[in-house]
């Protein structure tokens, strides 16, 4: 951890890491529904963008090889069925419970909606992770994050892929408010830090507008 962020508590590797793996899994799930595809079909589409996104991960948040490894264990990356409900999840639920579930504009609202949830959970979770184990820097990580969010967010992109800026536009409002309000609990110097990658963010992300 950097010295500024001295005395804030901060989670286990494995505790941090997953909550990367998480929504990076989701949004495999999410873009293989929208591709219309299978997962293994879709990881292959996309391994290179994954191994990227993945070494970032890495890199961001000095993990071990074994908290990398985390990732194969969940089996977010092997073929596998994604059935309806668990795009439900996804997306919050924004969709009914019924027999429809399964019905391809529902599935498609679901996949889409599921996608835009989980980038703003993965941005926060990647914004999370360079804050509390990176180092004072805060331009270069903010920039490898933005291309792994430029990298992801148009997976499935024929059925509306979204912006990087966009992404960040959500993640603000969903975020933001709640960790920064002086009523939040949340430590200072992890306030200043979110603060510092939020208004890094911006720049790079309407730069590339």
């Amino acid at each position: 951890m950097n010295d500024r962020m001295a005395g804030v508590p901060v989670a286990s590797e494995t505790t941090l890491v997953r909550e990367v793996f998480g929504p990076l899994g989701a949004l495999v799930e999410c873009g293989a529904a929208l591709e219309s595809v299978s997962v293994g079909e879709f990881v292959a589409r996309h391994r290179g963008e994954l191994d990227r996104v993945l070494d970032v991960v890495r890199r961001l948040g000095a993990f071990h090889a074994g908290s990398m490894d985390i990732m194969d264990g969940l089996g977010y990356l092997r073929e596998h069925d994604v059935p309806p409900v668990t795009l439900l999840m996804w997306s919050g639920c924004i969709e009914e419970y019924t027999p429809d579930l399964g019905a391809p504009e529902a599935v498609r609202r679901m996949a889409r909606t599921g996608a835009d949830l989980q980038l703003a959970h993965l941005l926060q979770a990647l914004v999370g992770v360079a804050a509390l184990r990176g180092d004072d820097d805060v331009e270069s990580p903010a920039r490898e994050i933005a291309e792994v969010i430029g990298t992801v967010c148009v997976w499935g992109g024929a059925d509306g892929g979204r912006s990087p800026h966009e992404v960040f536009l959500m993640w603000r409002v969903v975020f933001l408010p709640g960790l920064l309000m002086p009523s939040s609990g949340s430590p200072e110097p992890f306030k200043r830090r979110l603060r510092e990658y939020a208004h890094a963010l911006e720049g790079i992300v309407e730069q590339r507008e």
